[in-house]
């Protein structure tokens, strides 16, 4: 190889610099870097690494000082979209990295003047970030979310964007889960909704935040920390009013009871006594005149049903059934109601479904068939002793559904669902060294916080019971025949004396799992009204139209004619002794065979069922039901008739058509 500087090659070893000298550089270095970065606002980066005195660049073991300039990214305003604002930060870091000393001295002797290019003295970094603002509206769905909140949430998004508030898209927001169903259903109609994740939204771009289903800020989960930086709140429910936890899930953390009220928080608050939010937006849709898309009506007609049970519970209005024909109108499709109306349960809920049927324990209470029952606790017996096997339970979905399908299996008025999970809290690390007072090893096994579930159910015919104060009280809530609620039980025993120990165990056993279901099944018990029994609703025997055992089949006809009768009680003249019932039919009969002059002592039907005065109510019930009578002659001891009882008796007690007269 030629040298071009006629030197000798390799160079001779020239004598080092001394550390102060090379000191010296580099400060310079640094100040000349600074001076650059803050006089023309360019990001300069600067790697130098000593070299000896010689600055021939030819040679493989010397590097000259290198310097350049590294501009900032620049944003595009004409790629943004309309309306959006373009914000650019720049974060600068400066690091510093220098050689051990150690390893300063071992390299120096022969070679200890070579230098190493990876051990930049100095490096500084730029991190440049651009935010676009994107300003929305935002509408939540309660946690667990199902058919009606999501189909409220998107109705609200449909008018916001329609009409009320169209400056700005508005998103509709899950805040923590879903109900199996309503997951199965976004499936396939997920991108036909305006649904949008929280990691995707910047709280400070939100104007107005709409809350459906809910009027506590808990019963939206993360989206509480939005409530503060929002323009306006609007709030949109069907529940009392009353109930801050109005929930009707069995969802995990609904039994907050100091969580804010959205009402006093509310720009505006709508609260309609219908059966289902959906309704309520929907005739808002109907009067704005906006036709909903066929999956959206579909999404709507979904939700009214889910919280009228069909049209079927007691809480449903004439507004509910006209804000469902409507959205039929609108294209809703049958094929697709059908398809995703009822919920399918899956593996995990038909096991729990099998487990309860054989641990559910049924008592009659004043004529009622309560009954409940805990899984989850105990289940798995072949697992305890185990201590590296974690037996923790989580919190399985869908238990609604295998509630309302134990109702109907066990023939029940009320049923209780208890299912216990771990949930919440955190890992604890073990410690194999940690001892209890009696010098005992602790077993440390990762730990979780213990809730119970609590789902509810009752029939029409559980009149007096309402799930929804009993839920309430455990900071849940729902409907008076359908609510839930989470509660987390109480923790270990804190160690003391005797009588503070054995009432810290009362306390205990009162907040465990066991303890909550029977502290929710004694509040049911306290619900029940006294049954009542014949004796209260029978019509007297002062205000029945009686015939007499002698009388004449020509004389029986005109009774029954001219009262307007079709059966009517025989009694003995003499001592109202009950003989029989006797039917117009009969008597139609005997006369056409010439038997109008026979006494009807003798055309009788004397094998008929009659009860007591202090029958119950429900006994009463299986008799109209298993014998297919339509009335019941009421005696005393003695067999006297004293009264009747009929089908519209028992018809005014149940109070199913209110104060409408009844034939």
């Amino acid at each position: 190889m030629n040298n071009p500087t006629d030197e000798p090659w390799p160079p001779p070893r020239k004598k080092k610099r001394s550390p102060t000298i090379r000191s010296t550089t580099v400060a310079l270095a640094f100040l000349f870097q600074y001076y650059c970065y803050f006089q023309s606002n360019a990001n300069v980066v600067i790697a130098w690494t000593p070299t000896t005195t010689t600055t021939t660049i030819h040679h493989h073991r010397r590097r000259p000082i290198r310097l350049w300039s590294k501009p900032s990214p620049q944003v595009d305003g004409s790629s943004s979209s309309s309306g959006s604002n373009v914000e650019t930060r720049t974060k600068v870091e400066t690091t510093s990295n220098s050689n051990n000393n150690n390893n300063n001295k071992k390299g120096r002797g022969k070679k200890g003047n070579k230098s190493n290019a990876n051990n930049a003295l100095s490096e500084q970094k730029t991190t440049t970030t651009t935010r676009i603002e994107e300003p929305c509206n935002v509408v939540f769905t309660h946690t667990n979310a199902d058919f009606d909140t999501l189909a409220a949430a998107v109705a609200l998004s449909l008018l916001w964007s329609k009409k009320e508030k169209p400056d700005y898209p508005t998103h509709v927001v899950l805040p923590r889960g879903v109900h199996p169903i309503v997951q199965r259903f976004l499936a396939f109609h997920k991108h036909l909704l305006p649904l949008r994740g929280f990691k995707t939204i910047l709280p400070e771009d939100v104007y107005a935040v709409g809350v459906v289903d809910a009027q506590s800020a808990g019963r939206i989960g993360r989206g509480q920390s939005w409530l503060s930086t929002a323009r306006s709140i609007h709030v949109f429910d069907h529940h009392d009013p009353h109930n801050n936890n109005n929930n009707n899930d069995d969802s995990v953390g609904n039994n907050n009871n100091n969580n804010p009220s959205l009402c006093e928080m509310a720009t505006e608050l709508v609260i309609d006594k219908v059966g289902s939010t959906t309704t309520i937006l929907v005739e808002r849709l109907k009067e704005a005149g906006i036709q909903p898309k066929p999956h959206e009506a579909t999404l709507f007609v979904l939700g009214i049903r889910a919280d009228t049970g069909g049209l079927v519970y007691e809480s449903t209005t004439v507004r509910d059934a006209a804000a469902l024909l409507w959205c039929l109108e609108m294209g809703a499709s049958q094929s697709a109601i059908s398809e995703f109306a009822m919920a399918r349960i899956g593996s995990e809920q038909r096991t729990i479904l099998n487990l309860a049927l054989q641990k559910t324990k049924t008592n009659t209470i004043r004529g009622l068939r309560i009954s409940a029952v805990l899984v989850g606790e105990n289940d798995d017996d072949e697992d305890e002793g185990d201590e590296d096997d974690d037996t923790d339970k989580e919190y399985v979905a869908g238990l609604a559904q295998v509630c309302e399908e134990l109702l109907d299996l066990t023939n029940s008025d009320v049923y209780i669902l208890g299912a216990t999970h771990q949930s919440g809290g955190g890992r604890r690390k073990k410690n194999k060294n940690k001892k209890s007072n009696d010098g005992k090893k602790e077993n440390n096994k990762n730990k979780k916080a213990q809730w119970v579930s609590l789902i509810g159910r009752a029939s029409p015919r559980a009149v007096g019971v309402n799930l929804n104060n009993i839920m309430h009280t455990f900071g849940g809530g729902g409907h008076p025949k359908a609510a839930a609620a989470a509660v987390r039980c109480d923790g270990e025993i804190i160690m003391g004396g005797p009588e503070e120990k054995n009432k810290q165990q009362q306390q205990q056993q009162d907040n465990d799992a066991n303890g909550i279901l029977q502290k929710a099944m004694t509040m049911i018990e306290m619900q029940i009204p006294e049954q009542l029994i014949a004796s209260t609703f029978m019509v007297p025997i002062d205000q029945l139209i009686t015939i007499s055992a002698e009388e004449s089949v020509t004389t029986a006809r005109r009774i029954f004619e001219e009262n307007d009768l079709k059966s009517a009680p025989v009694i003995d003249p003499q001592t109202n002794q009950f003989r029989g019932s006797l039917k117009y039919n009969d008597l139609i009969k005997a006369i056409r065979s010439g038997r109008q002059d026979d006494k009807v002592r003798g055309m009788l039907r004397s094998t008929v069922t009659t009860i007591l005065p202090d029958t119950p109510q429900a006994d009463l019930e299986e008799l109209l039901i298993e014998k297919g009578v339509g009335r019941i002659p009421v005696v005393d001891d003695e067999g006297a008739l004293v009264g009747l009882v009929t089908r519209t008796d028992v018809l005014r007690q149940h109070n199913l058509y209110e104060n409408r007269e009844l034939p």
